[in-house]
C-alpha cells in the first residue's frame, strides 16, 4: 500500500474533488464570496486508509487550505493560503502559495511548496475561468517531482434553476481530458446534479442542502476500477 501512495504523491491536489466544487480550487473565485468556513471528509473508494480530511476558509478575496490525507503509517499534509484581485467588474485574476509535506513512519519526512494561479471572466449567463497548478514543478528529491496541472472551464448559468459546465484539463504533457456537469436546483434548498469524467471514464454526483447559513454537500464518483468515493462538505456562510 505505501508503494502505491508515493507512486501517486499528491495526486488529490492535482484536479478538485468534484467538478461541483470547483471554485474553491480556482484561486480567482474568491471575490465572488464573503466570510465561509467549510468542513469535510472524503471516504476514497470506500478505504479507510484513503480517507482524506479538508477544511477551507474564506474571508471576502483571502482564503487559507488545510488538506489531510493518509494514516498513521504514510500522511500527506497541505497548508495553502490565496488571494484574489479584481481587475474590472468582470474579470479577476488570484493566486495561492501551499506548502507540502509527505511522512512515511520511520522511514522519511519532505516539504516542498506549490504556487497556483487562476483567472475567472463572469458576464451573465456565462463565465469563464481556469487556473495552473504547481507552475513551479514542486520537487520533494530528486525522484519525487509533481508536474504542473491546468484546466480551462466554461459554465453557462441560465435562469431557469439551470447550471452547466464544462472543463478540459490537463497534466503537463500528457493528452488532455475534460469534464462535463449538469446541475438542477428545483428549490432554494436543494440542487442536485450529475457529472462525467472522461480519464478515465466515470460518474460524478452531487446533492446540495442549504439551510439557513448552513450548506450541506455530497459529492461522489463511481470509478469503474476502483468503486465509489463520497465527499461530503459542512459549510457556513454568515
Amino acid at each position: 500500500m505505501i508503494i502505491i501512495y508515493i507512486f501517486t504523491l499528491f495526486e488529490s491536489t492535482f484536479f478538485p474533488r468534484s467538478i461541483f466544487i470547483e471554485d474553491k480550487f480556482n484561486p480567482a473565485s474568491m471575490c465572488l464570496g464573503g466570510i465561509e468556513v467549510d468542513v469535510g471528509i472524503e471516504s476514497k473508494y470506500g478505504l479507510s486508509d484513503l480517507r482524506t480530511y479538508t477544511l477551507h476558509s474564506g474571508i471576502k478575496s483571502y482564503s487559507i487550505n488545510i488538506i489531510s490525507f493518509g494514516n498513521d503509517i504514510y500522511r500527506e499534509n497541505t497548508v495553502s493560503a490565496g488571494a484574489s484581485f479584481s481587475l474590472t467588474e468582470e474579470v479577476t485574476t488570484g493566486f495561492s502559495i501551499a506548502i507540502l509535506n509527505y511522512w512515511v513512519k520511520e522511514n522519511c519526512n519532505h516539504y516542498a511548496y506549490s504556487c497556483r494561479i487562476g483567472g475567472l471572466y463572469q458576464k451573465n449567463p456565462f463565465k469563464i475561468s481556469g487556473w495552473i497548478n504547481n507552475i513551479n514543478f514542486p520537487k520533494f528529491s530528486n525522484i519525487d517531482c509533481i508536474p504542473p496541472s491546468y484546466s480551462l472551464q466554461l459554465h453557462y448559468l441560465p435562469k431557469n434553476h439551470l447550471s452547466l459546465v464544462f472543463a478540459l484539463r490537463g497534466i503537463e504533457k500528457d493528452i488532455p481530458f475534460f469534464n462535463f456537469g449538469l446541475s438542477y436546483s428545483p428549490h432554494r434548498m436543494i440542487m442536485i446534479g450529475l457529472g462525467v469524467n472522461s480519464d478515465p471514464m466515470y460518474l460524478e454526483y452531487l446533492l446540495r442542502l442549504s439551510v439557513g447559513k448552513f450548506t450541506i454537500d455530497y459529492t461522489g464518483s463511481n470509478h469503474p476500477y476502483l468503486g465509489l468515493s463520497h465527499f461530503v462538505i459542512v459549510g457556513f456562510n454568515p
